[in-house]
């Protein structure tokens, strides 16, 4: 565990803490400015400040209350007209890559099979792993051959079939046009297309299984249509949410229910989670962390100065199993994430204008998360046949 990692734990702890003591107390709560080298904080007083003489009283920044009201108010004449929240609508499949049953199998096979990258150890689900929410469970990606940190979260795959775009920053348009990225990236699965067509071809059940799917031979257009099908079915349903508004009344627990009525007013979470996602892009001046002193977003794409520093809004769909959170994997658990946002984000330039202080109470912030779990679907039952990672008998240059 690193330096920072340790830095974020000890005060995940302390956060924690405070709360505890905040509850047993009723201590009034005070927001901390959040700076890019700190964690946002919620620092409990009684009648004092940190570092004020004691007996002098807070000068509570009533400006500050009421212009964040303000906002709130404004939000709340809009809210009513963003796409509701609500079980998952039928998927679309594109008409130029149809679903079939050999093609979803082909999909599977290619996106667990490590022969895609260049050194035949990093497959698909080493960054997608099925037992760690089809993320990989660290803050930012390893990938190379000498498995180099990334700047970026390998986000989850879950639901992606209703993403708009794909990547952090939507580069690419569809799930077929993501699937190569990676195989083709150098700090990823550092192969290049032809000689992963090449290698596949000469392995008889993926030329069969091509020939009848596709009708053709192995081909780099064939391995991402396969790969995006399979991809496609990866859809968790069914949580408590989605039973609740089936009409099963008891499916969430009260809190839960109340964190459901916060996210829809209070808290704002559907202004960019409508839908649980609005696939599109925000900048909520997340404190940077990794190799990437700073990252663009997409703006690397569009070039619009508006897009700097703005990220994809993620699918809350089974959230609690793809910490940690954000396009950098900063903040290793929920209750950071929605101290985070309680505190009005961090400090950007470009920040999103629906991003300021929410005034969240403990107990607000705890039924909150309390929805988020409730989101949690049931999991997609995957049988695959494990490929070897070792090849011992490889063709010489393969």
């Amino acid at each position: 565990m690193g330096i920072l990692s340790s830095i974020q734990y000890v005060f995940g702890c302390i956060i924690s803490l405070v709360f505890i003591l905040q509850t047993a107390h009723g201590n009034e709560l005070l927001p901390f400015s959040l700076t890019e080298d700190s964690l946002p904080l919620i620092i409990p007083v009684n009648d004092q400040e940190i570092g004020e003489k004691e007996g002098e009283d807070i000068d509570v920044d009533e400006e500050e209350e009421d212009e964040a009201a303000k906002k709130h108010a404004a939000h709340a004449e809009d809210i009513p007209h963003f796409p509701p929240i609500g079980p998952l609508p039928p998927p679309t499949i594109p008409a130029d890559n149809p679903m079939t049953a050999a093609k979803v199998e082909l999909g599977r096979k290619l996106f667990f099979d490590p022969r895609l990258s260049g050194n035949n150890w990093i497959s698909c689900a080493t960054c997608h792993n099925p037992a760690l929410g089809f993320a990989d469970g660290l803050p930012r990606f390893r990938g190379g051959p000498a498995a180099k940190e990334g700047g970026r979260h390998s986000p989850t795959i879950i639901n992606c079939v209703y993403n708009k775009l794909q990547f952090w920053d939507g580069r690419a348009p569809s799930l077929e046009a993501q699937a190569l990225g990676p195989v083709q990236n150098p700090d990823e699965m550092f192969e290049t297309l032809d000689n992963v067509v090449r290698k596949l071809s000469r392995i008889p059940d993926y030329s069969n299984e091509f020939k009848k799917v596709f009708g053709t031979g192995v081909t780099a257009d064939g391995i991402a249509k396969a790969i995006a099908a399979f991809e496609r079915t990866i859809i968790y349903a069914n949580s408590p949410f989605d039973r609740y508004m089936q009409g099963d009344v008891n499916a969430m627990n009260e809190s839960a229910k109340r964190g459901m009525d916060l996210f829809l007013d209070k808290a704002e979470c559907i202004i960019c989670h409508n839908d649980f996602t609005d696939n599109k892009f925000h900048n909520l001046g997340v404190p940077a962390e990794g190799p990437i002193k700073e990252d663009l977003g997409r703006y690397i794409v569009t070039k619009e100065e508006s897009d700097k520093g703005a990220f994809k809004t993620p699918t809350l769909r089974n959230i609690t199993e793809t910490a940690p959170y954000m396009h950098d994997g900063f903040f290793p658990t929920l209750f950071e994430v929605v101290q985070f946002y309680n505190v009005g984000g961090g400090r950007s330039e470009n920040k999103s204008p629906h991003i300021h202080p929410l005034h969240l109470t403990p107990e607000e912030v705890s039924d909150l998360i309390e929805f988020m779990k409730a989101l949690t679907g049931e999991l997609v039952q995957i049988k695959y046949e494990a490929v070897p990672v070792i090849y011992p008998n490889l063709p010489e240059n393969f």
